[in-house]
C-alpha cells in the first residue's frame, strides 16, 4: 500500500513541478528577456513548460551515489528540487529585477 502512496506522490510533485517550474521560466523571461529583445513574444505557461523541459533533458547530468536515505527523506529532497528551488530562483530574479 505505500507504494502506491509514494508513486501518487512522485507523479503530484512532478506535475505540479513542471506547472511551477514553467511559471517560473515564464515571469523571468517577461522581466529579462523581452526587455533587452523586444522583437521576442512573451512566453505562455505551456510554451515556458516545453521549453524548460527541453533545457533540462539536454543539460541533465546523472551522478550516481550510494542513497541510504528512506523514502521520506528522498521525498522531501525531490520536494526541495521541484518545488522550492524554483520559488528561490524567481525571488533572485524579483532582487535583481529591483537594481534594473
Amino acid at each position: 500500500m505505500e507504494i502506491i502512496f509514494v508513486i501518487a506522490g512522485i507523479s503530484a510533485l512532478l506535475v505540479i513541478g513542471s506547472i511551477w517550474r514553467g511559471y517560473v521560466f515564464s515571469v523571468l523571461w517577461k522581466w529579462f528577456i523581452v526587455p533587452v529583445f523586444p522583437a521576442m513574444p512573451l512566453l505562455s505557461i505551456p510554451v515556458a513548460i516545453g521549453i524548460a523541459m527541453v533545457v533540462s533533458f539536454l543539460a541533465y547530468q546523472y551522478t550516481y551515489s550510494k542513497d541510504d536515505r528512506d523514502t521520506a527523506s528522498k521525498f522531501g529532497g525531490a520536494f526541495g528540487v521541484s518545488l522550492l528551488y524554483p520559488a528561490l530562483v524567481l525571488l533572485m530574479g524579483w532582487v535583481v529585477t529591483l537594481f534594473l
